[in-house]
């Protein structure tokens, strides 16, 4: 198998693990719909091979989409038809043709479904003519020899009727099917799964034909990229970082190669990943600044806020309380100075639970800037059911709190097991 054409396979297993993912519209919008109108041309001769004997201007699989996606930029270059077309066929074989020009490697697609059927016919015929020779026993035809005559007459003439028919039928059949049929579609294994021996041969291969390749060539750095996609979803992680490197030397400037390894060499974390990826996120956002997957990786990267000052801690509920708890009961959970202003310095509102409940109070709840956690060396931390939800305390809410503590403390225990009078 060619390197053309396992780049073609390779392509139709990634995209057909996303099996027909529906755009809501396989046409995208364009300026002009004129360009557009040739985009759709072209793709109406060319074949997208994840689909049931669809061409790639038909077809909403994700293949079609990215295949459209290349015609519209060739297109905006400045190529023709004849040469797009040449190009995609140089790239993954003829296969990708919706006709497929009739050569040594094609010569399957246009003949195929004829020398089944003419196989089938010699199968039949041979079949028939047993059949006739074997109508009578031989006692039979001993016994009366005018019937074995007449009988031998018959299935002879039986046999040259059938066959005569079947020329008849066959011949114009085969005429009408090779004008107007589609014979690549007979041999086309667009609904045969292809198992993971299969996969990973495919891959193996086409790793082998671009390491045999002349190295410095630019136009292979699509073949990497297809080749590292796999590897990736093969779970091969470090060999598909590998291969993006290699297509990175080739052509440095596609944005969405290099986050695309940022990204990989996030997952493996091996030693000076981090760094690395993080250069190439930002070589990334230097070449589109606006690219999701990278702005996306930037965000990852970027170093946690500095911890503030904060409290955390569980608040419980003591066990003669618990049967007092209804659904849809508020949990307040509030910091307060020692002395002074009742004005909570922090306040988080939860789910209500009879079990434990974590929480965390830091600066980030405060209710005024200038009136915080940090602002005060020691704090009262308070924990209040609420049955109405209101932020007010009432009668017959539960309630608990503890004494002065440091601003900082963490892991406390704040006990419910009063009730607001």
């Amino acid at each position: 198998m060619s390197l053309r054409q396992v780049l073609f396979l390779i392509a139709c297993v990634l995209f057909s693990q996303a099996w027909a993912q529906d755009r809501g519209n396989a046409k995208p919008a364009v300026a002009d719909p004129a360009l557009e109108a040739r985009v759709m041309s072209i793709g109406a001769e060319l074949r997208c091979l994840v689909c049931q004997n669809e061409t790639v201007a038909a077809s909403n699989a994700e293949l079609a989409v990215d295949l459209r996606g290349q015609i519209r930029e060739q297109l905006r270059a400045g190529r023709s038809e004849a040469e797009i077309l040449a190009f995609m066929s140089q790239r993954y074989g003829d296969f990708v043709l919706y006709r497929p020009p009739l050569k040594t490697s094609t010569v399957m697609l246009w003949l195929g479904p004829f020398a089944l059927l003419l196989l089938g016919g010699v199968a039949l015929v041979r079949h028939l003519r047993r059949r006739a020779a074997g109508g009578f026993d031989a006692g039979e035809r001993t016994d009366t020899p005018a019937v074995s005559a007449s009988t031998t007459e018959t299935g002879a003439y039986s046999v040259r009727q059938l066959t005569l028919g079947a020329l008849v039928l066959t011949v114009p059949a085969l005429a009408l099917y090779s004008v107007l049929g589609q014979p690549g579609s007979l041999v086309q294994p667009a609904n045969a799964a292809p198992t993971m021996a299969d996969v990973d041969g495919m891959v193996r291969q086409m790793e082998q034909a671009l390491r045999a390749r002349p190295a410095g060539n630019a136009a292979d750095a699509p073949a990497w990229d297809m080749l590292a996609r796999a590897q990736a979803s093969m779970q091969r992680y470090g060999q598909a970082a590998e291969s993006y490197a290699r297509a990175i030397e080739l052509d440095p400037n596609d944005a969405q190669r290099l986050a695309d390894r940022a990204d990989l060499l996030r997952l493996i974390n091996g030693p000076g990943g981090a760094a690395e990826a993080e250069r190439l996120v930002q070589r990334a956002l230097k070449i589109d600044p606006r690219h999701p997957k990278a702005l996306a990786l930037a965000a990852a990267q970027a170093p946690a806020a500095t911890p503030t000052t904060g409290i955390s801690g569980r608040v419980e509920i003591a066990p003669e309380l618990r049967s007092r708890l209804q659904p849809g009961d508020t949990l307040y959970i509030t910091a307060r100075p020692p002395q002074g202003p009742r004005l909570p310095l922090a306040v988080l509102r939860l789910s209500a639970s009879a079990e434990p409940v974590a929480f965390t109070l830091s600066d980030d709840q405060a209710m005024a800037p200038d009136h915080r956690i940090s602002d005060h060396a020691q704090v009262v931390v308070e924990a209040r059911i609420s049955r109405s939800g209101d932020a007010m305390p009432k009668a017959g809410d539960l309630v608990g709190r503890t004494g002065a503590i440091a601003n900082s403390e963490q892991g406390l225990r704040v006990l419910v097991a009063g009730v607001v009078p």
